[in-house]
């Protein structure tokens, strides 16, 4: 293999390699792609100079036409990846009129490095074979097929039939895997030893095959059978949701479960492969069973709040469950059937379960759950027994959430998808058990949250996600004039809140720098200004009034989530709610109409519940009095101040029709009364008030496409608004109601095959 001599440009903890296009952060890699890795080359190699738009147009993108938005986009790009030097200042600098400049300290070195780029790819399958792969599956009794074989091995006789071609493809494929093992060898030795100096692992790259084994983007809880060779997944149509199931090795997919609004969540196979069991989004407590390759179905448990999983020998759900007080969050374990239910632990508020579904032991005697106070990030690992409901806090990182969690057949490894407390995508990691030791698995711009695995331990699915947002203006509501405002090809805009100024400025959330923090700028886009600086954590939800001088806004950064004010221009900050004991949580705080009042949802000991304060600070009062049910997500207060909007969650959650909705409660401002619940099929959470105090706004649509409806508080029927040929995450209008900014996007999901896992 020859060699070549290899420039490396080391700043702060980041170090690039100029023959593979590879930026390092310590020993962790930073996905970057080539033009941007092409343009921060280029701009540390003039360290300290400026660079034009020209010299870059004519580096980077020589003899290629692109405007100027691609720059600039690239730009945004490499400052979110690289963020900012130890004084806080950009490493990449803005000179007006002139070009862009990098500002920290460079340094440089030579390295014989193979001439040869080695990098983990994602092989995409090629869905070539017959549709008809799988017909005649009702006629398929436990494992067998309709002539006696297994269903599996009839579908594997199918795709031998691809022939000798296919053969010949695969071996220049394995010929050409040798060559890309040995080019990577030098590369492989020096990330083993810079990995060795990690708290966090890196497992070996060239070990892990990354497969993408669809390509759809709009697929969610992938889940693969327990012999490896099935996957099932959900996908999200415009109207309606579906269960497909396919051969990993290849051929077209088949739809098991049809086309439905109700929405189809949580899939797990039975140990056998018979069965799939699921959720639906309609009726979200219920577990229904169906025959894997397609069937009628029927439920068998009721009552659970979230994911569920299956024991290792078949005859147990474990899931948790809010007690009747919606105090409690239970860990129950039940026969496949439903019946036997059993509490194992509970927690209670403010603590709670989360992390997905619990995780079984492979001789499912114990099971491993994530575990914190409500709303608050870095939770803890608890293994109980299930006999006992005996707690043992597992040895950890400090992450800032933990999303799922397997455990390997062997017993004494753990696979996790977790979020590190200074990065802001969920990756995958692998930890010993019980020694506590860590191995990331991935490391990259996106996020992992959902995760299966074969029996064998040996292949693993999961789902790859990707959420872009960015904020556009509608003057008087017009989709036609609609103008993007903010962009990027990681934004997150908006997602997080926005609001209109009196003086017509929007303020918005932004994810920037692994935190998220609120800006402000003019309706068509300039003069952006960051309005808190330095405060770390997460700042969300601007509530400003009409005539009010302040922005009310969430913020973490003491350590827990409270309500907090500043002046408009981001000067002044001031908490409002405290947590003396640790046991209090106030979000979604918002303004009366006149700025007087700051209303919030308020998490303790007791069920959650609607807040008032005044804006000065002082004294909080409870205002909702709800029977049998909680105010959560969100409040928003009408103009006219006499009614209050909230997330109303009932104690028992009952089937709402065909639909997956939310309910929406609407209760006098003073706590008297009951609320008026509205059911409405909208994807998250958030509404806004009419002028006129008369209707409300809410976002409502599908999985790629939203409208913004209007629903009158006297029950009338809601009327749509406004299309939009993307996702809508948040909304806001300006207070003289001329123009709408709208927080627009897109999610990405597809199932990712990772195997060979070390």
């Amino acid at each position: 293999m020859s060699n070549a001599v290899n420039t490396l440009y080391e700043f702060g903890s980041f170090r690039l390699d100029t023959v593979s296009g590879t930026l390092w952060r310590g020993s962790d890699v930073i996905s970057l792609s080539p033009k941007s890795a092409e343009l921060l080359k280029l701009l540390l190699e003039r360290e300290g100079r400026v660079v034009s738009k020209q010299e870059i147009f004519d580096t980077v993108w020589a003899d290629t036409f692109v405007e100027d938005g691609v720059l600039t986009q690239n730009i945004y790009t490499l400052r979110n990846a690289i963020g900012r030097d130890d004084d806080g200042r950009q490493f990449i600098e803005t000179v007006p009129r002139r070009g862009y400049r990098f500002a920290g300290h460079v340094r440089k070195s030579k390295i014989e490095s193979p001439t040869h780029r080695f990098r983990t790819a994602l092989i995409p399958v090629d869905d070539t074979l017959s549709a008809h792969l799988l017909e005649d599956n009702s006629d398929i009794s436990a494992d067998r097929g309709p002539t006696g074989t297994t269903a599996a091995g009839s579908l594997d006789s199918r795709i031998t039939s691809v022939g000798s071609q296919g053969l010949r493809y695969l071996l220049l494929a394995g010929l050409g895997l040798v060559i890309l093992a040995a080019a990577g060898f030098g590369l492989y030795r020096w990330t083993r030893e810079e990995a060795a100096k990690s708290d966090s692992t890196i497992a070996p790259i060239e070990q892990l095959r990354f497969q993408k084994v669809t390509d759809s983007g709009d697929v969610v809880f992938p889940t693969i059978s327990p012999d490896g060779k099935m996957l099932a997944y959900v996908r999200l149509a415009e109207e309606q949701s579906s269960v497909w199931v396919k051969q990993i090795a290849g051929g077209m997919p088949i739809q098991t479960l049809p086309p439905t609004k109700k929405g189809y969540r949580s899939l797990a196979f039975s140990p056998n492969g018979q069965y799939l069991y699921y959720r639906e989004e309609a009726e979200p407590g219920t577990i229904f069973q169906t025959p894997a390759l397609g069937g009628p179905a029927k439920k068998v448990a009721e009552n659970v709040l979230g994911d569920f999983s299956v024991s290792p020998d078949g005859k147990q759900f474990a899931f948790i469950r809010r007690d009747a007080g919606l105090t409690e969050h239970l860990l129950i374990v039940s026969n496949i059937d439903g019946s036997g239910e059993m509490q194992v632990a509970a927690r209670s508020a403010p603590w709670d379960y989360r992390g997905g579904a619990p995780g079984w032991s492979p001789d499912g005697t114990k099971l491993i759950v994530a575990s914190g106070q409500q709303q608050q990030f870095f939770p803890r690992l608890l293994l109980i027994d299930v006999a006992t409901g005996e707690e043992t806090a597992m040895k950890i990182p400090r992450w800032r959430a933990i999303f799922r969690v397997l455990w390997m057949p062997d017993g004494k490894r753990l696979i996790i998808t977790a979020r590190e407390a200074n990065e802001p995508y969920s990756q995958m990691w692998m930890l010993t058990f019980p020694g506590g030791e860590i191995r990331r698995l991935t490391n990259d711009l996106e996020s992992y949250f959902w995760l299966s695995m074969s029996a064998d331990g040996q292949t693993l699915v999961t789902r790859q996600q990707r959420i872009i947002s960015h904020v556009w203006l509608l003057p008087e509501g017009d989709i036609k004039r609609a103008k993007q405002l903010t962009f990027g090809e990681r934004a997150l805009d908006s997602y997080a809140g926005v609001a209109w100024t009196p003086d017509n400025r929007i303020v918005f959330s932004s994810f920037v720098n692994n935190v998220t923090d609120l800006y402000s700028m003019n309706p068509d886009g300039s003069d952006r200004v960051q309005l808190i600086m330095n405060a770390g954590q997460d700042n969300t939800d601007p509530s400003i009034a009409s005539d009010a001088s302040s922005i009310v806004f969430t913020s973490n950064r003491t350590g827990s989530s409270q309500i907090w004010r500043m002046d408009i221009d981001g000067r002044n900050p001031r908490q409002l709610t405290f947590d003396d004991n640790r046991k209090e949580r106030a979000i979604a705080g918002t303004l009366s109409s006149d700025g007087r009042e700051v209303f919030f949802i308020k998490h303790g000991a007791g069920p959650a519940a609607i807040w008032k304060m005044p804006i000065e600070g002082g004294e909080a009062v409870k205002v909702s009095r709800l029977t049998d049910a909680t105010a959560e997500s969100f409040v928003s207060v009408s103009p006219d101040g006499k009614w209050l909007a909230y997330r109303h969650v009932a104690v028992r959650q009952e089937p709402r029709g065909e639909e997956r909705t939310i309910q929406i409660g609407v209760t006098p401002s003073d706590g008297s009364g009951e609320p008026k619940i509205f059911d409405l099929p909208m994807r998250r959470p958030t509404i806004q008030w009419a002028a006129d105090s008369s209707a409300f706004y809410y976002s409502s649509g599908t999985f790629n496409s939203s409208a913004l409806m209007r629903q009158p508080i006297n029950g009338e029927a809601p009327q749509k608004l406004i299309d939009f040929p993307d996702r809508v995450f948040n909304f806001a209008w300006s207070h003289d109601g001329k123009n709408l900014a709208v927080a627009r996007g897109k999610q990405l999901g597809d199932a990712i095959l990772i195997s060979n896992l070390p």
